[in-house]
């Protein structure tokens, strides 16, 4: 991106998204603005760095920018984004924005349904641990960096890819790699056939010479590519994928595994510090990468045994008074199961605090997110965080909860977001797992728990 335009204004500048690109191109020199409802950590780590962050949106944020950027969360008649158009300055999308600022680097984009942070930030930390000074805009607070960024001099510019809205068709990397596609943002896609079409068509922004890496365990990204002409590298658990795990096995909070790479096994074991099978599948996909880009095993295998994991991507919050209490950003019912089997051989009660996000995704979901806690000891829902939706008459966590009951779920309870850390307390004994799930902000009730270490 040429530095034509040094004022650029971002409205939902604390979006985890947002926030990347803005904190890029504040480091590149830009004059970086923005705006949210509310202050949190991030935005006050984005002042600390020189950017100035407003709470609240109106159009006197805009100042003299000469250019806004928004994200699909934000609504159309937006104060800030309706009177952009009025003055006549330019407005751009967040994915648009980001695609602008890969400036000829070779790219290399992490989609999917689910763990494309987790996979991102190991590939980051793989290419940055190899020498290679990459950049990196990541969905998640990477804690080996510190942030969700790296802004490196280096050839290579790692994203993650944002398919929820479809934005990820304004990318056109050098690689893609394809994690898996699931019943997931059906209030933008309306059906899985609109969704694997969308991904389709993705692929067919790849660049010439550029190779797609795909989770040959995932059978619709098989069925995808079956017809591609182009190079794919497989991964997977089974069968014979160019990029295998084999011996599988969990060490605390460690995922361990042979790999074998085009048929021929690799030296030692690959530790990744998070538990899951989930997991295996992610340290693959930056495996099977940075294999292809040169880095020799040692420095991959290395890299990844050095992994502190991400905010909110089974975090560990506290783990003392006998207590562990977790973080993860589970939202849908396929992430909520991976997290409680990784989960099982850690604990033998598990204590799930569990905040719907969105109203469209509950209603889409509803009978999986009926039966998908039965690993749990005890369920506790909250309501939905709405991520500036409109109530659906009938879709409740309260509704959720009863439903929850009748079909014979034991320990389930519903209550205000207030009272939970309270009744946490009350319950959760010696040697219990307290797991805290949501994508919306129910961070907080983590950050109540972890200070008063229950």
């Amino acid at each position: 991106m040429k530095k034509t335009r040094n004022k650029i204004h971002f409205i939902g500048i604390g979006g985890i998204g947002m926030s990347a690109i803005a904190r890029i191109l504040n480091r590149r020199g830009f004059g970086v603005s923005g705006s949210d409802e509310k202050a949190t950590p991030l935005i006050k780590k984005m002042r600390s760095e020189g950017i100035k962050c407003f709470i609240g949106h109106s159009e006197k944020n805009l100042g003299d920018c000469e250019k806004v950027v928004y994200s699909t969360s934000i609504e159309r008649d937006n104060v800030e984004l309706r009177a952009a158009r009025n003055r006549g300055i330019e407005i751009i999308h967040r994915a648009a924005m980001l695609s602008s600022i890969i400036d000829g680097r070779k790219s290399i984009a992490v989609t999917g349904t689910h763990g494309k942070t987790t996979t991102t930030a190991a590939l980051a930390l793989i290419f940055k641990k190899a020498g290679l000074e990459p950049a990196a805009a990541i969905g998640g607070e990477v804690l080996n960096f510190q942030s969700n960024t790296l802004d490196g001099k280096g050839d290579y510019f790692i994203l993650e890819a944002d398919e929820s809205d479809g934005s990820f068709l304004e990318f056109y990397p050098d690689e893609i790699v394809l994690l898996n596609i699931d019943r997931e943002h059906l209030d933008y896609y309306k059906n899985i056939g609109n969704a694997i079409d969308a991904y389709r068509r993705f692929t067919k922004n790849l660049k010439k010479k550029g190779a797609i890496f795909y989770n040959a365990d995932d059978a619709r990204l098989r069925r995808l590519l079956n017809k591609h002409r182009g190079r794919c590298v497989s991964f997977g658990t089974t069968g014979r994928p160019s990029v295998k795990a084999t011996k599988i096995r969990q060490s605390g909070f460690n995922i361990c595994f042979r790999c074998v790479i085009n048929n021929k096994p690799m030296p030692g074991e690959v530790s990744f510090p998070v538990p899951g099978l989930h997991n295996v599948t992610n340290a693959l996909a930056a495996i099977a990468v940075a294999n292809e880009e040169g880095i020799p095993f040692s420095k991959i295998k290395g890299a990844l045994a050095c992994y502190k994991g991400t905010k909110r991507r089974f975090e560990v919050k506290d783990a003392s008074g006998g207590i562990t209490l977790i973080e993860d950003y589970a939202h849908h019912p396929t992430e909520i199961e991976a997290v409680l089997r990784a989960c099982k051989p850690l604990s033998r009660n598990i204590i799930v605090v569990f905040q719907p996000h969105r109203y469209t995704r509950t209603k889409d979901l509803f009978k999986e997110f009926i039966s998908c806690f039965k690993p749990a000891g005890h369920v506790i829902l909250t309501d939905i965080y709405a991520a500036n939706e409109k109530a659906i008459r009938g879709v409740t966590s309260k509704q959720l909860f009863m439903k929850m009951k009748r079909s014979g779920a034991r320990n389930v309870e519903y209550m205000k977001k207030d009272a939970i850390a309270g009744r946490v307390k009350d319950i959760a004994g010696n040697g219990d797992m307290v797991l805290i799930l949501g994508a919306g902000d129910i961070n907080e009730v983590a950050e109540e728990l972890s200070k008063g270490r229950i």
